[in-house]
């Protein structure tokens, strides 16, 4: 899935969105690309802390591909981070360009919400990994 199809599927447009592109998903994983120079426009010492938003819409990407398969409740209207926890800093690479992976695995889902593990590599290197807490608004 590319970006103009995420665009279909998100609201983030623009310079909003974050995720380049979908490698692969099921019913409870997925991965996707993301480009530094989304960070490097805030700064050129911005953080890879700051890769929680790019696993926040690959998460709201994931919850809109499988909504459907969830046919007992209403369908998803929106979806906010109503947490960002257990967030590491694991390198903060000297060179920042290309893509980095990002990765998510939902552990826990309920009509409120979703519960998500997260993780971003730039080349084969662990960058951060975290939890992210998406409240979901439903019709």
């Amino acid at each position: 899935m590319d970006r103009t199809q995420l665009q279909r599927l998100l609201p983030h447009q623009g310079d909003a969105l974050w995720i380049d592109q979908v490698l692969g998903h099921d019913a409870t994983c997925i991965e996707g690309l993301c480009d530094w120079s989304h960070l490097l426009k805030f700064s050129s010492l911005t953080s890879p802390a700051y890769l929680f938003e790019a696993a926040a819409q690959l998460c709201a990407a994931h919850g809109a591909l499988h909504a459907e398969e969830r046919a007992d409740t209403p369908p998803i209207r929106m979806a906010m981070v109503g947490k960002l926890s257990q967030l590491t800093v694991h390198n903060t690479p000297t060179e920042r360009q290309g893509n980095v992976t990002v990765r998510a695995e939902q552990e826990a889902l309920s009509p409120a919400g979703a519960l998500y593990a997260f993780s971003a590599h730039a080349q084969d290197e662990l960058l951060v990994d975290g939890k992210l807490l998406l409240v979901l608004v439903r019709d």
